[in-house]
């Protein structure tokens, strides 16, 4: 009977984001195969897919950078979001004014509706 021999784990090899970066734009500037450019680096070539797929990905620490607005942009959002609140508070205030006319008894003299 033959024993199967397991091949060792392999440790898997991280690569700084600066490092992913600059293979990709590597990748994309030389205008060759992801195969060629992952060859020259020393890397297979779906990691080189897997990272651009990453980049193009949004993830927490995109939307943490993009949520880096400037100072005028998040006031100019306040002032927006101030305005429609306004608004939408004066627009509640009209329907609990509505609701209460159309809930009070007719007055005397008016027919009352058959429910």
């Amino acid at each position: 009977m033959k024993s199967q021999l397991s091949k060792p784990a392999r440790s898997k090899a991280s690569y700084s984001e600066e490092y992913k970066r600059e293979a990709l734009q590597l990748w994309r500037a030389s205008g060759r195969s992801a195969a060629k450019v992952a060859a020259e680096l020393g890397i297979r070539p779906p990691l080189l897919y897997r990272w651009a797929h990453l980049e193009r990905q949004p993830d927490a620490a995109k939307r943490e950078s993009k949520s880096a607005h400037s100072v005028e942009e998040l006031e100019a959002e306040i002032r927006r979001l101030r305005a429609e609140n306004a608004k939408l508070l004066e627009q509640r205030e009209v329907l609990k004014k509505s609701l209460g006319i159309l809930s009070e008894a007719p007055p005397r003299g008016m027919p009352e509706s058959n429910r």
